[in-house]
């Protein structure tokens, strides 16, 4: 099986945490590495004009063209060249080019929105609204990471056809270790809609000698992160910048619990890397949070400031209580485990394709 995989905005060897880096590559540099025992994958990324081999099977191809259409065109001469099976397009951009390459490659299209902006509870991208809309309309397929996305997409665009597969975690990097601290962790980028002002007004409320850890760099704008550390200032709260995937391992080692403050979320991997990390995660039950975390790993609570804060104060005052949610989340996310997920996707993909 052949697989044409379009991540126009970002590439999977992108350093995660910061600019356009984040969760979504995380899932294309796993699932596609773990898929190559299996089939041929050629990922479509924008930059300068190269071919890179990623792993044995999988190879991305940078295309130096901004204009989507364009873009589309070179995609389409692959195509024809080497037969895909499947196309899968990643993000609203990408999907743009997949309306495009509907209409000339006639095979399945399959598209995953990793956010969507119609859902978000913050400001909205109008154009980018219509834009998801029509992609909605007119993919084949639409994979979603969770059954609370899926029901909102049904209900959004009746018609659209929507598969929920979860994504999944790394269960050798990211594994369970004894809880000796009682540091706070956020790991994420600095943009607004992870709504990084809320936990510190939480702080604000609690014990100033309560240490942050933030880990992860600016969205898009530096102007974000000199931001939220002037509205930090005062409290002890450490901006690392962002990390390797492998010292982040050391990270979640010294963090008593990682905190997840977003306005939305629409899976959160972090959370998954807690949880293999065994430990507890706090966020809001109002995001894809719901689905991983639950009442199992963690505590989500109702987005508010004081009830952050409260969830906070009292998994800092029971180490018990901390290391049962964390050993419990140790033991669910092993359904997560990033193998098991990429089998799930084969065989998606299997079936796509013959029907």
């Amino acid at each position: 099986m052949r697989i044409c995989v379009v991540s126009y905005h970002s590439s999977p060897l992108e350093p995660i945490g910061a600019g356009s880096s984040g969760g979504m590559n995380v899932f294309t540099s796993n699932l596609y590495a773990r898929l190559a025992r299996f089939c041929t994958v050629d990922i479509f990324t924008y930059g300068k004009s190269a071919r890179v081999t990623f792993h044995d099977n999988v190879n991305i191809y940078y295309i130096d063209k901004k204009n989507l259409v364009e873009f589309a065109d070179e995609v389409m001469q692959h195509h024809v060249l080497l037969r895909y099976d499947i196309i899968h397009t990643h993000y609203w951009l990408s999907g743009i080019i997949g309306l495009h390459l509907k209409k000339a490659a006639k095979i399945p299209w399959v598209h995953t929105f990793h956010t969507i902006e119609t859902f978000k509870t913050i400001k909205k991208n109008k154009v980018r609204i219509e834009i998801e809309e029509e992609i909605m309309r007119s993919c084949d397929i639409i994979l979603s990471p969770t059954t609370k996305e899926k029901r909102a997409l049904a209900t959004h665009t009746p018609r659209a056809q929507v598969i929920a597969i979860p994504h999944g975690v790394d269960t050798t990097r990211f594994t369970a270790r004894v809880d000796g601290s009682s540091n706070l962790l956020y790991v994420g980028r600095i943009d607004p809609i992870k709504g990084l002002e809320l936990l510190i007004d939480a702080l604000r409320l609690l014990n100033n000698n309560l240490r942050l850890d933030i880990v992860g760099g600016p969205s898009q704008k530096q102007g974000d992160l000199e931001s939220i550390k002037s509205y930090a200032k005062g409290l002890r709260i450490s901006f690392t910048g962002p990390v390797s995937h492998d010292e982040l391992t050391h990270y979640y080692e010294h963090a008593a619990m990682v905190i997840l403050p977003s306005y939305y979320e629409s899976f959160g991997l972090v959370a998954l890397e807690a949880m293999a990390s065994a430990r507890p995660v706090i966020g809001f039950e109002d995001t894809g949070l719901s689905e991983t975390v639950g009442n199992r790993a963690g505590i989500l609570v109702e987005r508010n400031t004081r009830e952050l804060a409260r969830a906070i104060a009292f998994l800092i005052s029971n180490k018990t209580t901390r290391y049962d949610l964390g050993n419990h989340g140790s033991k669910v996310v092993k359904n997560y485990d990033w193998s098991r997920i990429a089998r799930v996707y084969l065989k998606t993909y299997e079936e796509i394709a013959k029907n």
